[in-house]
């Protein structure tokens, strides 16, 4: 039987845009740490990815008031914006309660 390599944090996803020693671009077929050990950054990188994305709608709302622009557009735009937020909070959440589903049960097992 093969030792399992050491396991990552899932903080280390958002470090490099590139694997370590790999060369290629980070995908999560090629970078899947365990979602085990979910730790206060995580949750912390989830709040900055959230106000990247308030910051996006913010700027849009602004610019509605600016004629030089057509509000329609500007309002189809930040609709839009809304899917990759939503899509990218389910799957970091969705993760993270992996994660701490997982550490809840080890916990119980080794209670029982």
């Amino acid at each position: 039987m093969t030792a399992e390599p050491p396991r990552q944090e899932i903080s280390t996803m958002t470090s490099n845009a590139l694997e370590p020693g790999k060369g290629q671009a980070a995908t999560p077929a090629t970078v899947r740490p365990r979602a085990e050990g979910v730790k206060l950054p995580v949750y912390k990188h989830l709040f900055d990815i959230n106000a990247g994305f308030d910051q996006v709608d913010r700027g849009l709302a602004a610019l509605r008031k600016n004629d030089a622009f057509v509000a329609r557009e500007l309002d189809r735009y930040r609709a839009l914006a809304k899917e990759p937020r939503a899509a990218t909070n389910s799957y970091l959440i969705g993760v993270m309660e992996q994660g701490r589903r997982r550490e809840r049960e080890q916990r119980e097992d080794g209670l029982g």
